[in-house]
């Protein structure tokens, strides 16, 4: 394959987006004069008080001490990078969800699509949405609002995301796999992030680099070290299949070009299906994870050439559950764990002990069942899976209601979905389809177990190209001197 030659116009940033926070968000006006908002000088200087915020536990202590005053606010705008560093998760982060139910249609399909349809991806707000950014309801045009920044009339740039598809999104960025106008047209991709309203068209993937069906991954400025939370910087992978093998891709924003094509190398051609089915992908010290049977695909995605990591074949209680009910996360260590969903038993006390055996419904359990930890072998593996035995029962959502007699435990089926794992925050959002209790989508804090309802209906758990959606914890901070 010839080098990958830089096209004109490539990674072009649009000069016309708004962002769902202001430009101020990101810079600091303040002037340094150690003054508040009376024109008091405080004894104090700015940098003793910036290592006392430094140290904060919490961000609600960050957030009170921003409201103290002016002056607090705007070095905590200013600091904001580092404090994101040096916080516990944030699950405020989490602003939603998107997902696009009409996805790649081409030019003939659009044609036959009624008026009626919704083109662009939908976005489904959090509770923390509704508060940080004032979206209150699912929207098909909030991305297109916050990116493009156009008026409703101007149909010719507000169409670039019809049809759409989301493909993956980590610290604030999102990527979008853009339509096809002919069937040779091959793949188009967009990074964008609506917090601040940038956008950057990537160079089109057609003919012979066309890579089909693929898996990405994401790799942005916050997982930098030490970490650029504010940076414009991203790196895009591509995890797809050649006729013999396995391929590997990646494009810098740095470089403004895609990197040469190399081969997966510690493993033989993943299966089509499996690849079809890799979904999220979780970035951990710079290498992308993907949950593959009892163990995780990796990719190190923090070089200019990406390159497969060994992993280990297997994990202690890992097991090779059917898609939806298996997902990898990240805990408070920031070591990359394996989650999946199980149905937990609800006894009926008043049968006694005689007929305990005997359940007439089961409730949604989500377990945290092994960590990857760093290994000092010299057999060229990047760590080993060691058990971790974290159950969190969440009795409110019956998944399946049985006869008092009935005690087999249902099969495996599509109506639980674990659907994506929020990084920054520890969210985990899942949906819950017919048959359940109560269908819906749904946030669980990993560390609080506290659980949100975000959307309601039988529905839910059919929503393709479903991606998860949070912002990055220096855009929170510094969006607060400005409330």
């Amino acid at each position: 394959m010839p080098p990958a030659r830089r096209p004109r116009g490539a990674h072009r940033s649009a000069p016309y987006g708004r962002g769902w926070l202001p430009p101020s968000c990101f810079r600091s006006d303040y002037d340094g004069n150690g003054s508040d908002d009376g024109g008091e000088v405080f004894p104090v200087p700015d940098d003793a008080i910036s290592a006392v915020l430094a140290r904060l536990v919490s961000a609600a202590d960050v957030v009170r001490s921003a409201a103290t005053c002016r002056r607090w606010a705007c070095l905590v705008a200013k600091d904001a990078a580092v404090l994101s560093g040096a916080l516990p998760p944030l699950p405020c982060l989490t602003l939603g969800f998107l997902h696009q139910e009409n996805a790649g249609a081409t030019a003939r399909r659009r044609r036959r699509l009624s008026s009626e349809t919704a083109p662009q991806p939908c976005f489904v707000p959090t509770a923390a949405a509704a508060r940080l950014i004032g979206q209150q309801g699912p929207s098909h045009t909030t991305i297109a609002d916050a990116v493009l920044g156009l008026d409703l009339d101007d149909d010719d740039r507000r169409g670039l995301f019809e049809h759409a598809r989301p493909m993956a999104a980590r610290n604030s960025w999102l990527v979008l796999e853009l339509r096809q106008e002919r069937y040779t047209d091959g793949v188009k991709l967009c990074v964008c992030n609506p917090t601040r309203g940038e956008l950057f068209m990537l160079p089109p993937l057609a003919g012979t680099d066309s890579p089909g069906d693929y898996a990405c991954a994401l790799y942005t400025g916050h997982d930098f070290e030490p970490p650029r939370p504010l940076s414009a910087f991203f790196r895009l992978l591509i995890v797809y299949n050649r006729r013999a093998f396995t391929a590997l891709r990646s494009y810098s924003s740095g470089t403004s070009r895609w990197s040469m094509e190399a081969k997966r190398s510690w493993g033989p051609k993943i299966p089509s299906e499996k690849l079809h089915e890799l979904g999220q992908s979780i970035v951990v010290g710079g290498v992308a994870y993907w949950h593959m049977r009892c163990t995780a695909f990796a990719v190190r995605v923090d070089t200019p050439e990406p390159t497969e990591v060994c992993m280990p074949p297997s994990g202690p209680c890992i097991r090779d559950l059917p898609l939806g009910w298996h997902s990898l996360g990240v805990d408070l260590d920031g070591k990359l764990i394996f989650i999946d969903a199980a149905l937990g038993e609800d006894y009926d006390s008043t049968l006694g002990k005689r007929h305990r055996s005997k359940v007439p419904s089961h409730h949604l359990t989500v377990a945290t069942r092994a960590v990857l930890c760093p290994s000092s072998r010299d057999d060229g593996c990047s760590g080993e899976w060691e058990e971790r035995g974290r159950c969190i029962r969440l009795k409110q959502l019956k998944v399946r209601y049985e006869g008092i007699g009935e005690e087999k435990v249902p099969p495996f089926g599509d109506k639980m979905n674990l659907r994506w794992f929020c990084e920054k925050s520890g969210n985990l959002l899942f949906t819950l389809g017919q048959g359940t209790g109560s269908p819906g989508a749904y946030v669980l804090n990993m560390a609080t177990e506290r659980v949100e309802k975000v959307a309601d209906g039988i529905d839910c758990d059919s929503w393709r190209n479903f991606v998860g959606y949070e912002m990055d914890g220096a855009a929170y901070l510094a969006s607060i001197y400005r409330r």
